[in-house]
């Protein structure tokens, strides 16, 4: 009876060891605060996000360390909406989810959740873009601008201003004779 009772609180503990490591695993820690950086407007990929891993390609190049390739023209296909290989299900980058993407937590963090280290090389301030560019859609270009359009009453104006014009501009001849 004492020797079931041991191989059930051995069992239990086992168990719990178990749940209490899969619960932290993949939970990243030590991440920089990047509050205190201004939240950067139309961060785009190629012209914002990759310079950035222009020092990256060493061991993120053509058959790269856990699969990644952040050469230019082969990055961001190796990075949105990719699942990682260190750490599966969880994206690399998931378009407006910073906190859920993997590369966030790669750069940023002393325990990232995926990788075995943080990886070396960025500054606070290029972390921050990245934030940005993720939060922002994590867009290969730059969104198009929108054209303002103008109201109907706005476009009325300015035909009779148009209008209006070759009479003030005789009239201006008028007046610079007299």
């Amino acid at each position: 009876m004492l020797l079931r009772q041991s191989s059930i609180v051995a069992a239990a503990a086992i168990v719990i060891t178990i749940w209490s490591v899969s619960a932290v695993a993949g939970t990243p820690s030590g991440c920089t605060d990047l509050d205190g950086f201004a939240p950067q407007q139309a961060v785009d990929f190629e012209s914002r996000i990759q310079p950035i891993f222009s020092n990256c390609a060493g061991c993120h190049g053509e058959n790269g360390s856990a699969g990644l390739d952040l050469r230019p023209g082969e990055a961001y296909a190796n990075l949105v909406g990719i699942v990682s290989t260190t750490n599966p299900p969880q994206a690399r980058v998931q378009p407006f989810e910073p906190g859920d993407s993997l590369l966030l937590s790669a750069v940023n963090c002393d325990i990232t959740g995926g990788p075995s280290f943080q990886m070396p090389g960025t500054d606070p301030a290029q972390r921050a873009l990245i934030r940005d560019w993720i939060a922002q859609g994590a867009l290969a270009r730059p969104a198009p601008r929108s054209i303002p359009v103008m109201s109907p009453i706005g476009l009325g104006i300015l035909a009779v201003l148009v209008m209006l014009m070759p009479f003030v501009w005789r009239l201006q001849r008028v007046r610079s004779r007299l």
